[in-house]
């Protein structure tokens, strides 16, 4: 995690455990602090400390205290009479050599270092100012607790599509809500090896104080999670909300991944360089991108540089080649079933052969044969 990304989860913390939290309200951003780096952080906290010497001086000269400004004469450098100086990490090794310190080198300090540390806001001895869950409801077909937050999820969906996108009311209402985030090819499954809830499309909901304020649209596949959209409350942007509904869904499929060892991805979706808004997937690490020509993942850090010379790229530097596919081998979904399209030709005879011919084009040969396989 990046220090950007655990400020999210301990500003969530506070705002949920301590009463009089010092936690900026004001400011809310569309997407959710996208693009924001480590470095961007470093800036923000350098304006701060400015801003306060600035203030600090205008009081003293407002009070009538002399502000005399001081030339600031060049350093000399550090003292040869002294030992140099030493990283903290070395000095508590040594302590620890010596028995003077419990400190063991390597050892993590506690454990809410990690995600799943920092997402435990709560420890059992705490009473909570405010209360906290995220549920997941099956969203297709709709269970119950889903219908039963159908209309609070739909107005929220509006509220912020018009706040944060800009939409007109008619173009995100709930046939639109439905038609995009309900609305699933995927077909309900369960399997014994699998999560409890079973595969297919839903949406985990945040909620605080009996309230709805973010809902996080995916899709649970025998091998990965994949998200789909994510809309919250615009009153609750200081929370940075997509930051952390991505890092909770990380730690949500590193869960399932216990349960069922073959659920080892996490999908973001399309990466657009060019576009920040986009690049913030880019923060999570580490990161693959999808090689637009044969078909690999390559780690992002190595696509960067090409995507900064050029908005498109292929990403392999190896002389592959995307393999030729046998037609009749192209993976089809015909009524909710993956056929070799020469089944499919048997079944359909009538049919427009030029649109799996584009379909072949614009997936690759080798995804459009194993595709349906997985």
């Amino acid at each position: 995690m990046t220090k950007s990304q655990k400020k999210v989860l301990k500003k969530m913390t506070k705002y949920l455990t301590e009463k009089d939290s010092d936690i900026d309200k004001t400011t809310t951003q569309c997407e959710d602090n996208v693009g924001q780096t480590d470095s961007d952080t470093t800036d923000a906290k350098q304006r701060t400390e400015t801003g306060e010497d600035v203030a600090r001086q205008q009081n003293q000269s407002s009070s009538g205290e002399p502000s005399s400004k001081k030339s600031v004469k060049p350093g000399i450098g550090a003292d040869p009479a002294k030992p140099p100086c030493r990283k903290s990490k070395h000095l508590k090794q040594e302590k620890f050599a010596k028995g003077i310190s419990s400190f063991e080198p390597g050892k993590p300090k506690n454990a809410e270092r990690t995600l799943e540390g920092l997402l435990h806001h709560v420890q059992p001895d705490q009473d909570p100012v405010h209360k906290f869950e995220v549920k997941l409801v099956r969203s297709s077909p709709r269970s119950e607790d889903f219908e039963a937050t159908f209309e609070e999820s739909a107005k929220l969906f509006t509220k912020y599509q018009i706040a944060i996108h800009k939409d007109p009311i008619e173009e995100c209402d709930k046939l639109q809500f439905t038609r995009f985030l309900v609305d699933s090819p995927l077909e309900e499954e369960h399997r014994d090896d699998g999560p409890s809830h079973g595969y297919g499309s839903f949406h985990q909901q945040y909620w605080i104080d009996g309230k709805i304020i973010a809902v996080g649209v995916i899709d649970i596949l025998p091998n990965c999670v994949s998200s789909v959209y994510l809309y919250y409350d615009p009153d609750f942007g200081f929370l940075s909300p997509g930051t952390y509904s991505a890092l909770q869904e990380i730690a949500f499929t590193r869960s399932l991944h216990r349960v069922a060892p073959d659920l080892v991805y996490y999908y973001m979706g399309f990466y657009i360089h060019s576009c920040p808004k986009m690049r913030y997937k880019g923060n999570y690490t580490p990161s693959f991108l999808l090689c637009p020509e044969v078909y690999t993942w390559i780690p992002i850090e190595k696509c960067r540089p090409k995507l900064d010379a050029s908005k498109y790229s292929r990403f392999d530097d190896t002389d592959r080649a995307d393999e030729a596919a046998d037609i009749n081998q192209v993976m089809i979904l015909h009524r909710h079933q993956a056929l070799p399209y020469m089944l499919f030709k048997m079944m359909q005879p009538i049919h427009n052969q030029d649109q799996v011919l584009e379909y072949v084009k614009l997936v690759g040969n080798h995804c459009a044969v194993v595709i349906g396989n997985h």
